[in-house]
């Protein structure tokens, strides 16, 4: 071995090395995660305004703004707004995400045009594709309200986002065509990797198609299906663009989530102290759920 093969090998194995490694993302670690969450935790036991905020004169009210947020009108809303756009967004997400990956898994001609049409959504920047979707459902040009008022589905200047049901839709229809493509890709890698001996099997026992899917197919996705829900769970719970550029939170706050909530009150009502509040509340209610998903996951597992 070589001298400067020697002072290579001596410096992998040093006992420095790992720490040196790991050193510059444990710092972009805590300064772009830990530190700011710190500081909105400080924040929410004070009753800063923006303006305050900006002059530093603002004083401490510990819990106050905690206990004003769960004993508001609003919090019941809030909470009821942001369950259906989680619940609703995740499994018609998965749902549809589940049918294109089983129709992609199978061979049929023009296959690879077809999954390249189904990532688009994916690739479009977010802000751009809900700016095309409001364009396309404006009431007095838009595309689809055109056609639907051409149909005699829906009358003239019909607007979506002044009733709380077809806001709820638009909402979810948009929500699902962006993140499909992603459920889409995770599901069709997990189809990929159940083995095909599995159906031949199956088929030999004189199962159908049905009871292949049931005990074949979702069996063979169970990790595949925590993983994804998983995330699909935690983007639904902190998505903002999207909500915010259709709605607003609107008609009447029935579509503010705890992230609509966050931002109307630290910005738009400039009580930053109290918007701070809701966005730790928000924030711990991800991170309960994320521990309680996981930990049934697990004992699922662990009983397989």
């Amino acid at each position: 071995m070589t001298k400067v093969a020697r002072k290579k090998s001596r410096l992998l194995y040093h006992p420095a090395t790992p720490y040196l490694l790991s050193g510059p993302s444990v710092i972009i670690i805590l300064v772009f995660l830990i530190a700011p969450m710190f500081f909105a935790f400080y924040l929410s036991t004070t009753d800063a305004s923006l303006l305050s905020f900006a002059s530093g004169k603002f004083s401490f009210v510990w819990l106050k703004n905690y206990t004003d947020f769960f004993q508001s009108s609003s919090f019941g809303k809030v909470v009821r707004a942001t369950l259906i756009y989680v619940v609703l967004g995740v499994s018609l997400t998965y749902f549809i995400g589940l049918l294109t990956a089983l129709l992609l898994n199978q061979n049929f001609r023009m296959k690879a045009v077809f999954r390249s049409m189904i990532i688009l959504p994916w690739i479009i920047p977010q802000v751009v594709l809900v700016l095309i979707w409001k364009w396309m459902l404006n009431p007095k040009y838009g595309i689809i309200n055109d056609m639907l008022m051409s149909l005699g589905i829906i009358p003239s200047n019909y607007s979506w986002f002044t009733e709380t049901a077809s806001a709820i839709f638009v909402l979810m229809l948009v929500t699902i065509w962006k993140q499909y493509p992603l459920a889409n890709l995770i599901l069709l890698a997990g189809l990929k990797a159940i083995p095909t001996e599995n159906y031949e099997a199956a088929s030999i026992d004189g199962a159908n198609a049905w009871q292949r899917f049931r005990y074949v197919t979702m069996p063979g996705l169970k990790y595949v299906n925590s993983v994804l829900i998983l995330l699909l769970s935690i983007w639904s719970f902190t998505n903002f663009t999207i909500i915010w550029i259709l709605t607003k939170g609107g008609p009447v706050d029935s579509t503010a989530t705890l992230s609509i909530y966050t931002y109307l009150n630290a910005f738009r009502f400039q009580r930053m102290g109290f918007g701070a509040a809701v966005g730790v509340v928000s924030l711990l209610f991800t991170l309960i759920f994320a521990i309680a998903y996981y930990q049934v996951i697990m004992k699922k597992q662990e009983g397989l």
